[in-house]
């Protein structure tokens, strides 16, 4: 006899079929499927294997006991009639009266199964309610143990009105992970995930359609059509407690890898030149009912598709060092944590040595800068004073741009600031927003470069 089962389930090998129940009934509260998938399916096998070797010991004592002789016994002839053995547990029966059909379980199961998935809840109570083969206290509690099991590990789905019937009818309890993974099927199968801050349905559709590259590429050229699916995708996963049945891997690898602000592979390079040639066929559009010269509109496409890639470029830039910022850890590395500074020296150097391309300049110092857009006033006093003291300095015409210095003076200020207060309180630098130390440097260097500036040019 196997033993393992009986070692797993922590049972003696005589046990019963109740107790084996009960075991696996308790090892289940610890050994969850969405916790531990190996773990569970050892579990399970353990527990079909007691429950099939406490049948077979059933069987083989039922067949032991069939072979006792008993002492003969002698009856007349009139008597023989009337000590006919009675057959199956049936008092008064005749041997050649039909033994009564033996239940199938299985089927039954997937009867009932089917019904919950097809019926309305109430039609459903009623159902279950008169059907015969549920009479019994012992077949309806194996029956229902058997249903609750595949809604909980073989992926069927049921309406929650249905869940409440058949716990009501068979006294189960759900567990909550199990009503939080029928919540996700039913938002799969119905396309309504209002339940998920999701309210349009082209996401999922998109999320349940198979993978094609260049209507997924397509759509995440659509400003935010991403980032909200790969928050969907996270979402369902999450309550789901795993792959969620109907959803596209590929689909959601997409838009997860779109959706992460340090990914920089050729799915988001072609997003940029794809979005940016949207807006030159439009801009293009636009000219061709017009009566602009072919070389003006040569030009206006030109610029609108080097615009809309810089734009998209710039913003990429500022969701990876926003993202950098909510790091806890950046903090304790100046050569991330002043990632901004970097970029702001690096503008102004290719603004001083490489006059011939100020766009680029500005292309590096603009994501470091608004990236305070949010502490709007500190950052443009930082500007100002910066700009005032340039344009104090004597050598003022051979500096580079007046505006590019006080948006990298801004960018270096808001940055040193930040993460001088975070390092110091031990905080990551986003949550170093709008503290007083950056606010009270902010005005000491628009009054003091004021100052420094009237000072230069008057003094």
């Amino acid at each position: 006899m196997s033993e393992w089962p009986y070692a797993l389930l922590d049972i003696d090998e005589d046990a019963d079929e109740r107790t084996i129940k009960r075991a696996y009934a308790r090892l289940l509260k610890t050994t969850r499927p969405d916790e531990d998938p190996a773990g569970f399916q050892r579990l399970h096998e353990a527990y079909q294997e007691a429950l099939a070797l406490q049948r077979e010991q059933v069987l083989e004592v039922a067949a032991e006991d069939a072979h006792i002789t008993l002492p003969s016994l002698e009856v007349t002839a009139s008597d023989a009639t009337s000590h006919v053995p009675l057959h199956r547990g049936h008092p008064g029966a005749r041997p050649d009266e039909p033994a009564p059909p033996r239940l199938d379980e299985a089927a039954l199961r997937e009867e009932l199964i089917a019904h919950a998935g097809g019926d309305l809840p109430s039609a459903f109570r009623h159902y279950l309610e008169h059907h015969p083969a549920l009479y019994g206290l012992d077949v309806k509690h194996r029956i229902g143990q058997a249903i609750f099991e595949s809604i909980a590990y073989e992926e069927i789905q049921v309406r929650p009105g249905t869940m409440a019937v058949l716990a009501d009818f068979f006294g189960f309890t759900p567990p909550e992970w199990v009503e939080r993974r029928q919540h996700v099927l039913q938002a799969v199968s119905t396309e309504n995930t209002d339940a998920f801050d999701e309210d349009r349905p082209l996401t999922i559709r998109q999320l349940k359609r198979a993978f094609g590259w260049p209507l997924a590429l397509a759509l995440a050229c659509v400003p935010g059509f991403a980032f909200r699916a790969a928050r969907l995708s996270r979402r369902l996963t999450a309550e789901y407690g795993g792959d969620v049945p109907g959803l596209d891997g590929r689909q959601q690898a997409f838009f997860e890898r779109l959706a992460d602000p340090f990914h920089a592979g050729p799915w988001r390079w072609a997003t940029v030149v794809l979005t940016a040639a949207f807006a030159t066929l439009a801009i293009a559009g636009l000219c061709a009912v017009s009566d602009l010269a072919p070389e003006r509109q040569q030009r206006m496409m030109g610029l609108t598709f080097v615009a809309v890639a810089g734009m998209l470029c710039i913003w990429h830039a500022m969701r990876a060092l926003w993202a950098l910022r909510e790091r806890p850890a950046t903090m304790h590395s100046p050569a991330i944590a002043l990632m901004p500074v970097w970029l702001a020296v690096a503008g102004l150097l290719v603004a001083w040595w490489v006059t011939q391309l100020p766009p680029l300049a500005f292309l590096l110092v603009l994501p470091a800068a608004l990236l305070y857009f949010r502490q709007f006033f500190d950052a443009l006093r930082f500007a100002i004073g910066t700009s005032w003291l340039v344009r104090a300095l004597p050598m003022a015409d051979d500096l580079p741009s007046p505006w590019l210095l006080a948006l990298a003076g801004s960018a270096i200020g808001m940055t040193i600031c930040d993460w001088a207060y975070a390092r110091r309180h031990r905080i990551s630098i986003a949550a170093a927003v709008g503290n007083r130390w950056t606010t009270i440097a902010s005005f000491a260097v628009f009054v003091g470069l004021g100052i420094a500036g009237l000072a230069i040019r008057y003094g």
